[in-house]
């Protein structure tokens, strides 16, 4: 894992620029440490990376069918979903189908099969309605890929691939500080591309049914 200073004073350094002891310490380090963030937003987006892969546990009660995803934010992907309680898959639904079945008719109660994303809590955080209404306590697990927040604090980290992360962020200070001419300026978002698709290549290989169409 690399902290938010040491990425930001990895693409100092390549800018020839003096290593900083906070990302504040002067405004062109402040402006290298947007750059690392927005290069580590694009790489976060790229791909449903291992190290941000997890598996979030609801707890299912009697009579409540909405639940948040706490941590998840909006910027999640849901890989599966399971009712462990009951070793079941669950399917996700519409909210168009949701109402059918709790407005246009008497909801069902028992164990849950299905859920639907259903806006944001006071946190942030998605929602979930599942159905049936719970009917008694059932454990649901959600294997996830959450994707961060900026980083923050010089001490932040990202378990993400660095040579990507750095790579965009140099070639985005490059063209920024515009010394290097534009052509140079187009071969480091080149050499950046790669480092990402490369980094996605060897991290798809522990999820190769992802890339492979099937049903469930």
């Amino acid at each position: 894992m690399s902290t938010y200073l040491e990425l930001t004073n990895r693409v100092l350094r390549k800018m020839r620029e003096t290593e900083v002891s906070s990302i504040t310490d002067n405004t062109y380090s402040v402006l290298v440490g947007d750059f690392v963030n927005e290069a580590r937003d694009v790489v976060q987006r790229a791909w449903t990376w291992t190290c941000l892969r997890s598996t979030q546990t609801v707890s299912a009660t009697v009579g409540d069918y909405q639940y948040s995803l706490t941590g998840a934010g909006v910027d999640f992907q849901i890989h599966d979903a399971i009712n462990d309680t009951q070793n079941a898959r669950m399917r996700q639904w519409t909210p168009v189908e949701f109402n059918s079945r709790f407005l246009l008719n008497s909801p069902a109660s028992g164990a849950p099969t299905d859920y639907c994303y259903r806006g944001l809590d006071a946190n942030g955080d998605m929602q979930i309605d599942v159905y049936p209404i719970p009917d008694g306590s059932y454990t649901l697990k959600f294997d996830m890929t959450i994707r961060g927040s900026d980083l923050v604090n010089a001490t932040d980290t990202t378990s993400l691939p660095i040579y990507p992360i750095t790579s965009l962020a140099y070639a985005l200070a490059a063209r920024e500080r515009g010394e290097t001419g534009g052509t140079a300026a187009q071969e480091l978002f080149q050499f950046a591309s790669i480092a990402l698709g490369d980094a996605i290549a060897l991290d798809a290989q522990h999820y190769p049914q992802d890339l492979t169409w099937r049903e469930v």
